[in-house]
């Protein structure tokens, strides 16, 4: 398989045209010229759900692929696939079997077996998706050992508009990549779709899979405000910061914004923020599944 190695505003015979080429199953991935030798395993995954609530929306299916990448990021071998489908307890509402393309008649009687979706992910060192805000939430409902792992997304960790892409969805990626599938939202589908936009590489020679797990290794910081006076919460809400499930307006902040998300909270509150160093472990949990710094603290100051 030849991978595109031309940056997004090249793709094409010349400036007025741009040629996509159709993406091909995994089972036939070949090595890149140059790969070097296997640096580390990648879980690429992705999930068609009920909805967008973890807690509520249940998963309708999952597939996976074990990726071999070297150390500089080239996708050099795809290990297997995995998919599975499940039969949720109260019926698929007919939007979500639109978007899918998955029914209730294609998931009776259908069960995913999280063991076997622990030991299947428990073969690489970091699971990765598209949007791993979503596809973490939902998958450590259902697999919570997955928490224990590193995640990497590709949406989040890549940094996009400076390799000369915009828009923020997967197919639109793809597409300025040289590439398309003409199927999607199948998760198989959409698992292979993402890891052939992982092995493009981009304007600067490095590839995509290369940028995602450098922003994924990356130092991130999560700002909480828990005592944020209620007349500011607009202010905060407008820079970005969301309110959790424990009621604590926070915020992921990335290096690049530290200092100037410093002085801004300081400015506008007038005293600093808890920082809370996030590593790509910790990263793109779900906010129920951790413990504010200052509820902590307000919680030790009210039992003494």
């Amino acid at each position: 398989m030849t991978q595109s190695t031309t940056s997004p505003s090249l793709s094409g015979a010349d400036d007025e045209t741009r040629v996509l080429h159709r993406i091909k199953p995994l089972d036939q991935w070949e090595a890149p010229k140059g790969a070097g030798p296997q640096h580390m395993k990648v879980a690429v995954l992705d999930l068609e759900t009920m909805g967008l609530d973890p807690q509520y929306d249940e998963i309708i299916e999952i597939a996976a692929a074990i990726i071999q990448i070297d150390a500089q990021g080239r996708v050099i071998a795809v290990e297997s696939m995995r998919t599975g489908l499940q039969q949720p307890s109260r019926p698929i509402e007919p939007n979500i079997a639109k978007i899918t393309g998955i029914d209730d008649t294609m998931v009776a009687g259908k069960r995913i077996c999280a063991n076997s979706i622990a030991e299947y992910l428990g073969r690489a060192q970091a699971c990765l998706s598209f949007n791993a805000a979503f596809d973490r939430r939902h998958l450590e409902m259902l697999v919570p050992v997955v928490a224990e792992m590193p995640w990497i997304c590709a949406m989040q960790d890549v940094p996009w508009r400076d390799l000369g892409f915009d828009g923020r969805a997967q197919g639109f990626f793809l597409m300025q990549s040289g590439l398309f599938n003409p199927t999607a939202h199948r998760a198989a589908d959409d698992v292979t779709s993402l890891t052939h936009l992982l092995a493009h590489e981009c304007c600067d020679g490095k590839t995509v899979m290369a940028h995602a797990l450098e922003g994924a290794k990356a130092p991130s910081w999560r700002f909480e405000a828990s005592d944020l006076p209620h007349r500011l919460q607009k202010d905060a809400f407008r820079s970005g910061y969301r309110r959790s499930y424990h009621g604590v307006h926070h915020k992921l902040v990335r290096e690049l914004e530290h200092d100037a998300e410093v002085a801004w909270y300081r400015e506008l509150v007038g005293r600093d923020p808890t920082v809370v160093p996030v590593d790509w472990v910790e990263r793109y949990r779900a906010d129920w599944t951790w413990e504010p710094v200052n509820l902590k603290v307000e919680v030790a100051h009210w039992r003494r």
